[in-house]
């Protein structure tokens, strides 16, 4: 065996170990455990809320579509995901961070919350469409508060219509996955 041939074979092995530790490292998905960011959370120190006109209250139903639209059946054979919104995966990143920023800009806390320094988090679903219509919103966790949970539906159901779905997705439906966190401090 020659000198060349003692420095040659370990080469050879090195790289095809490590080109099959990155093969086996790319077939496993570390995502799937990551903890996802809590996005929002109210927070009112000394501000009062804008008062909405007084309406009278009502229980928040279970899934309630905008007043004079009905909820949409899928067609069979159609394509639908869910995903949370704090979701890091990167295909859903770009929309999800344009539908937080419009309904971020809509969010208030709750007139009748803040009166009654009512605090909670309320976990909801909003179905949307490939077109962007607001297909349903749903209360999938109460937060105890009927104001809390109105409020939550009616800033998502006042940010609709929202940018259609990419073309990529090729999706009828997406239906993102929400906690809105409500607190008051001092």
């Amino acid at each position: 065996m020659d000198s060349k041939s003692i420095f040659i074979w370990p080469v050879i092995i090195s790289i095809v170990g490590h080109v099959a530790l990155i093969t086996a490292s790319s077939m496993i998905d570390l995502r799937e455990n990551a903890k996802t960011v809590q996005l929002f959370t109210v927070q009112i120190a000394q501000s009062e809320p804008v008062a909405p006109p007084k309406k009278e209250e009502k229980p928040a139903p279970e899934a309630t579509p905008k007043p004079d639209q009905e909820v949409k059946p899928i067609p069979q054979g159609t394509r639908e995901e869910t995903v949370h919104i704090g979701s890091s995966d990167v295909k859903y990143a770009a929309y999800l961070a344009g539908l937080k920023r419009r309904i971020m800009n809509l969010w208030q806390y709750p007139a009748g919350a803040f009166e009654n320094k009512e605090e909670g988090e309320v976990v909801i679903k909003i179905s949307i469409d490939a077109d962007g219509t607001l297909a349903e919103t749903m209360v999938l966790t109460t937060s105890g508060s009927v104001h809390l949970d109105s409020g939550t539906l009616g800033v998502v159901q006042a940010a609709a219509p929202f940018q259609p779905l990419p073309s990529q997705y090729d999706l009828s439906r997406l239906h993102i996955i929400a906690s809105f966190h409500y607190r008051l401090h001092d």
